[in-house]
C-alpha cells in the first residue's frame, strides 16, 4: 500500500508542478508584453480568422504565443469581435491590451483631418487628399468627372457641356475627418452634404428672389473668392461684377482669376491673357460656364448681397494690405493702376 501511495503522491506533485509551470507560462504569454522593439503598424485584413490574426501578431512579435492569444480570446468571449484595419502596437502592450485595440477598431488610427481652404479648386483638393493618404488624386478626379451625384443644386452643372469639372464650386471648403483609403465617392458625398447645409431652403429662396440660379450665384461667389482677400471687399467686388453684367450692352468681366483657371497651371497672365477658353472673361462675355473655385460662406453671401456702388473697375493696391482700389470710370482706373505700380515698386 505504501509504495502505491508514494507513486500517487509523486504523480500529484508532478501534476501540480505542471499546472504551476503552465500557469506561469500562460501568465507570461498573456500578460507580459510582446517582443516588438518599437511601435509597429500591423494590417489585419478583412475576413481574417482569429487563428490568422494570432499568426500575424506572433510573426510581427506583438504577442508571445498564438495559442495563449486564442485561449484568451475564447475565455473572454471576444473571438468574434476582432476588426480588420491598420493598427499601431507598442512594446508595452500585452494580450488583453492588443485584444482591446482590435475590438475597439482602427478608425481612431486611420482618421485623417483634412482642411480645404476657401477658394481651392477641385484639382487642389485632389492633391490635398492624396498628400493626406485619404485617396489618390487620380481616383478623386475620376469620381468628380465621371460619377453622378443626385443633388438639385448640381442639375445645371451636369447639363453644361462646357463645364470643366461638374463639381467645381460645390465641394464646400471646410475641415473634414476622413479615413485613410476612403472611397472618393464617400469623400465627395460628405462635402456635398455640407454644401447642402449651406444652400439650405432659406438661402435657396434668397437666390430665387434675386432672380438668379444656384449655378450663377456659386460662379460669382467663386470669382469673388479668388479675387478678394479682404472680407470687407467681397461685396464691393460683387458689385463690380453685377454692375458690368447689367450694363447695356454688358461689359466683359475681365477677371484675371478666370484666365488662371482657363490656363489650369499652364502659361501665365502676361503671355496668355487672351487665351481662347470659355472660362476666359477677357475673351467671352457674361459669366464663365461655371465656378472657378469652391467658395466659402462669406463669398456666397457677397454674391447674394453685393454692395450698392457705381464701381466698374478695381485693381490691387500692392501695398501689402491685400486690398484694392475701386473706381467708376476708366480714367480713375488708369490713375489707380499707376498708384498700384508705384506701391509695387516701393514694396518690392
Amino acid at each position: 500500500m505504501k509504495p502505491r501511495m508514494r507513486r500517487r503522491g509523486g504523480l500529484s506533485l508532478l501534476v501540480a508542478f505542471a499546472l504551476f509551470w503552465g500557469g506561469i507560462s500562460s501568465y507570461q504569454a498573456i500578460y507580459l508584453p510582446g517582443n516588438v522593439a518599437k511601435t509597429t503598424w500591423i494590417n489585419i485584413p478583412a475576413g481574417a480568422t482569429s487563428t490568422q490574426i494570432a499568426d500575424i501578431l506572433y510573426r510581427s512579435r506583438v504577442i508571445r504565443s498564438p495559442f495563449w492569444f486564442r485561449v484568451y480570446l475564447s475565455l473572454s468571449g471576444q473571438a468574434d469581435r476582432l476588426q480588420a484595419g491598420r493598427y499601431p502596437f507598442s512594446p508595452k502592450q500585452n494580450v488583453p491590451s492588443v485584444v482591446n485595440e482590435l475590438t475597439r477598431g482602427s478608425v481612431a488610427y486611420n482618421t485623417v483631418t483634412v482642411t480645404f481652404p476657401e477658394g481651392y479648386t477641385v484639382t487642389q483638393m485632389a492633391a490635398t487628399l492624396q498628400r493626406s493618404g485619404v485617396c489618390s488624386s487620380r481616383s478623386f478626379m475620376h469620381a468628380v468627372k465621371a460619377d453622378h451625384f443626385s443633388y438639385a443644386f448640381l442639375a445645371t452643372s451636369y447639363r453644361r457641356s462646357s463645364v470643366r469639372d461638374p463639381l467645381e464650386g460645390f465641394l464646400f471648403p471646410n475641415t473634414y475627418d476622413f479615413v485613410r483609403g476612403e472611397s472618393p465617392r464617400t469623400v465627395i458625398q460628405t462635402m456635398l452634404q455640407m454644401t447642402q447645409q449651406v444652400l439650405d431652403p432659406y438661402r435657396l429662396r434668397e437666390i430665387a428672389r434675386e432672380g438668379l440660379t444656384v449655378q450663377e450665384v456659386m460662379t460669382v461667389a467663386s470669382m469673388i473668392e479668388r479675387e478678394a482677400k479682404l472680407k470687407v471687399e467681397r461685396p464691393l467686388v460683387a458689385s463690380v461684377i453685377y454692375n458690368r453684367l447689367h450694363l447695356h450692352p454688358p461689359m466683359k468681366l475681365q477677371i484675371d482669376a478666370t484666365v488662371l483657371y482657363a490656363l489650369n497651371g499652364h502659361g501665365s497672365l502676361n503671355n496668355d491673357l487672351y487665351i481662347n477658353n470659355p472660362y476666359n472673361t477677357y475673351v467671352y462675355g457674361g459669366l464663365p460656364p461655371g465656378p472657378i473655385a469652391n467658395p466659402g460662406l462669406a463669398s456666397i453671401q457677397a454674391a447674394l448681397h453685393p454692395a450698392k456702388t457705381d464701381y466698374y473697375f478695381y485693381v490691387a493696391r500692392n501695398d501689402g494690405s491685400g486690398g484694392h482700389y475701386f473706381s467708376t470710370t476708366y480714367a480713375q482706373q488708369l490713375r489707380n493702376e499707376v498708384k498700384s505700380q508705384q506701391n509695387a515698386a516701393r514694396h518690392g
